[in-house]
């Protein structure tokens, strides 16, 4: 009986030490405003993506679109039903931490037309070049416009929203009143329907291969060449 005894001793000493540890934990958490120290940012986006945001608002209808900047991607994209939850859980957690730069979104329902990207030279590292090759994956696979606009000092509302006009006319019916509105020149011969680039989603434009062992055959190559160097054999 007397190892019973020692036993229930033992027990109640272990029980003791976790009650203790679990009230310490208790009052770090309480206090975590002393642990982990925060600070406000000065602005929701930085100057470049300020200066960006402006230019679309010249570039777009207030009345038959809104913009909504630093949304998560996970608010966005969702992982599609699958049977093996590890596998749901695995490719929610790819997007998780990720967020797009602006989302262009129909007034009402809201729903989301493209997504926006501001590519800064941040972008040019290896590992930002992999985290927006599958940005660009996940989007094409879900059926979500991509479009990526360059850093710079000045841009021209027209270009942007002509950019933008190519690739949700596809995905909208916008109405004549809207500056989005006016069809694009096809830069596919008549009858024939220009694809989209399977990477990047600028309007591909139909040409001619001028060496190698395919010479002289026709095949579609990117409009956003050398930018994107994506082609389609005809």
């Amino acid at each position: 009986m007397e190892w019973m005894a020692v036993a229930a001793a033992c027990a109640l000493v272990v029980f003791g030490a976790w009650l203790v540890l679990k009230r310490k934990r208790s009052q770090a958490y309480e206090s975590a405003g002393d642990l982990f120290l925060y600070r406000k940012r000065s602005a929701l986006f930085s100057p470049a993506e300020r200066s960006f945001l402006g230019v679309l608002d010249l570039a777009i209808s207030k009345k038959e679109f809104r913009v909504f900047g630093k949304v998560r991607i996970s608010d966005v994209l969702t992982p599609s039903s699958a049977s093996d939850r590890s596998a749901f859980k695995a490719a929610l957690n790819k997007i998780n931490s990720k967020h797009f730069d602006f989302v262009l979104c129909k007034p009402g329902e809201l729903n989301v037309l493209c997504a926006i990207e501001l590519n800064d030279a941040s972008h040019q590292r290896k590992d930002r070049q992999e985290r927006d090759g599958f940005v660009m994956a996940a989007c094409r696979g879900a059926g979500l416009p991509l479009i990526q606009f360059d850093a710079q000092h000045a841009y021209t509302p027209g270009e942007v929203n002509a950019k933008i006009a190519e690739a949700i006319s596809g995905v909208v019916s916008m109405s004549s009143q809207s500056p989005l509105s006016e069809p694009l020149p096809d830069e596919a011969p008549a009858g024939e329907t220009a694809p989209r680039c399977p990477r990047c989603y600028s309007k591909m434009i139909k040409r001619v291969a001028k060496g190698g062992d395919n010479v002289g055959k026709e095949f579609w190559g990117c409009s956003n060449f050398p930018k994107c160097r994506e082609i389609v054999t005809i």
